[in-house]
């Protein structure tokens, strides 16, 4: 980054890194961080910011939203029934292999086997890993794989959008209990899965019981806040865009787990209507050059 023509921004960055090699503070990608990366179509800028993301966050990733969704519900259901399971790393939601920024590897959910020496290799040098993914390949993959990505993103946002025609007007404390039926309703044959995990004598939500069916939702974080920031999202006077999927991917994902968080404005605003940030004890910030000495405390 130009020292000369970005002053502030090169300043805190540079103070970043420094507080990175001291080890004090880790800064992963998400998905969308590297989808983002991978999208622009100029060689040289994708290569500048695949630069700057590697050298960052050291190719270390928060892993996918459904690691994420099964361990904190397989954890919390386990809690409501005082069912002891095993305690898990403090950096348990951390990868250092890129890809599972999307899904954990195994070889039958990716369709492919990688060997061990190889993903050894690549957890040795996760940086470059990251960093030979983005700015190398083919082409025409990386361009069919955004072309992809943009259609399936095209089909839920006409979905986002038809329920938005179909609640318009309707009281936000009703949306938001509605909206809490059809995360469990999307969500059920997982949880109940999680459920014979844990040896309970589950088959349907009534088994569940009603206490413990709606404390999925609201207790567990990645399920309250996609919930809060959805009712949130609706009220919004404009068209909802591809960003908004990869904002809420992210802060689903990071907000409950992470310290601070620098993302654009209208998603930290709308975590901050909802206290989100007050509630998982994480920072909401909207400009690199928030990144201070005061802020980025050991």
């Amino acid at each position: 980054m130009d020292a000369a023509a970005f002053p502030a921004e090169h300043a805190a960055l540079t103070y970043v890194v420094r507080v990175l090699q001291a080890n004090r503070i880790v800064v992963p990608l998400s998905f969308a961080n590297i989808y983002e990366t991978a999208k622009v179509n100029d060689p040289v800028r994708r290569a500048h910011l695949a630069g700057i993301q590697s050298t960052i966050s050291r190719g270390k990733v928060l892993r996918g939203r459904r690691r994420i969704l099964e361990e904190t519900v397989l954890r919390h259901i386990a809690g409501r029934f005082s069912i002891e399971v095993p305690p898990l790393p403090d950096d348990w939601f951390l990868s250092d292999l890129w890809f599972e920024s999307a899904a954990d590897y195994a070889p039958e959910r990716y369709g492919m086997e990688i060997s061990e020496l190889v993903l050894e290799a690549m957890r040795q040098a996760p940086a470059f890993g990251l960093f030979a993914f983005l700015t190398g390949g083919d082409d025409g993959a990386r361009v069919e794989a955004v072309r992809q990505f943009s259609s399936s993103s095209a089909s839920l946002l006409a979905r986002l959008e038809a329920r938005r025609q179909r609640v318009a007007g309707v009281p936000f404390a009703l949306r938001r209990r509605a909206y809490s039926a059809q995360m469990l309703i999307d969500e059920i044959d997982f949880v109940l899965g999680i459920g014979k995990r844990l040896n309970l004598p589950w088959t349907s939500v009534s088994d569940m019981g009603a206490s413990v069916a709606k404390s999925v939702v609201s207790e567990v974080p990645a399920m309250n806040v996609e919930r809060e920031l959805v009712v949130r999202l609706e009220d919004q006077d404009r068209d909802l865009n591809e960003n908004d999927l990869r904002d809420m991917d992210s802060f689903t994902t990071a907000l409950p787990l992470a310290d601070l968080i620098v993302a654009e404005k209208p998603f930290v605003n709308l975590a901050r209507q909802a206290r989100l940030g007050e509630k998982y004890g994480t920072m909401l910030l909207t400009s690199v050059t928030d990144l201070t000495a005061d802020v980025l405390q050991p």
